[in-house]
């Protein structure tokens, strides 16, 4: 009954599935010796949004760092330059999280697409740094930790920053460092919940869009995570305490989203309910839309994220 593109069954086309597929430097970035070689935007130097970006929508999600683009001359599929998010298939630790925060980023959204030195990779993807709301997105996936940093030379324009963004994540205990370890980690407990260190938004590059602003401090004040998750009966339900404006649910295989309403106050359970008659929202339900909402029939994993945009709960189906 879900609606929209879905995660679960997109596959990582052409793509090694096996640690051992990928070379030692590239799967063990920390033990690229002569990374100092290589040309590199400093870590400390203002990043500005390129001018020569190729502008094109983002039409299709096929895990964390490969996407399918179209309406530009660059249609096709993408490989995110410098980055290695888990699998999801295999089911990888935080494969799923990426993939869907992601999804939650680019799908349906124009990003522009900057070129480095190689035009594809092995499996014959193009080889790009993805620019969306004033960032570099291949840096924010790496340090909000839903991916690793990834060697391939000779793209490694921006190595020193995916470097440092790596061990501030590690340092704040984001994403896949403090719940899998590492990369390549195989399964993920069910529920998880990103600690609560990772609710820190990344500062946003001096004279760019910050994508998601803080409502009122909120964030800071609440603690939430799903705890449930009734496809049938179109219920998802949420747990915790706290200020919740801002805060948002997204149904992972259609990307519907369910955004809670303004001075909304979470104390114990609240049931989010679709696909239901409209009712009047109160401390214990609150109702989404009339539309189902969740995939009865495949896969369907629910993600609650804060109001910085930070992932903080993710329910794999």
């Amino acid at each position: 009954m879900g609606l929209g593109l879905g995660l679960g069954s997109l596959l990582a086309a052409g793509r090694p599935t096996n640690a051992s597929d990928f070379p030692l430097r590239a799967r063990l970035p920390q033990l690229a010796a002569d990374s100092g070689t290589f040309p590199q935007t400093p870590t400390t130097a203002p990043l500005s949004t390129p001018t020569n970006l190729t502008l094109c929508i983002v039409s299709h999600i096929v895990d964390g760092d490969t996407v399918d683009v179209n309406g530009c001359a660059a249609a096709g599929r993408i490989r995110l330059i410098l980055v290695n998010t888990p699998e999801i298939s295999p089911g990888e630790c935080f494969g799923k999280q990426a993939a869907a925060h992601t999804t939650e980023r680019l799908l349906n959204r124009q990003v522009g697409l900057e070129k480095d030195k190689s035009e594809t990779d092995s499996f014959g993807r193009l080889l790009r740094y993805i620019w969306v709301d004033g960032e570099l997105f291949n840096e924010h996936l790496v340090r909000e930790g839903y991916a690793a940093v990834g060697i391939y030379p000779p793209d490694v324009k921006y190595l020193a920053r995916m470097e440092a963004a790596e061990q501030e994540a590690k340092a704040h205990g984001r994403g896949l460092w403090p719940i899998c370890g590492g990369l390549g980690v195989p399964g993920t407990p069910t529920p998880v919940q990103s600690p609560t260190s990772t609710a820190s938004p990344s500062p946003t590059p001096p004279g760019t869009a910050t994508p998601t602003p803080t409502v009122g401090g909120a964030c800071g004040a609440a603690s939430a995570a799903i705890t449930a998750l009734d496809k049938y009966s179109e219920v998802v339900t949420v747990s915790g305490s706290g200020n919740l404006t801002g805060w948002y649910v997204i149904s992972v295989r259609g990307n519907q989203r369910f955004d809670f309403p303004a001075n909304f106050t979470l104390t114990g359970t609240v049931q989010v309910r679709s696909g239901t008659p409209e009712f009047a929202n109160s401390p214990s339900q609150l109702w989404w839309t009339s539309a189902n909402q969740w995939s009865n029939s495949e896969d369907d994993d629910a993600a609650l994220y804060n109001c910085t945009g930070q992932l903080v709960s993710y329910y794999d189906d």
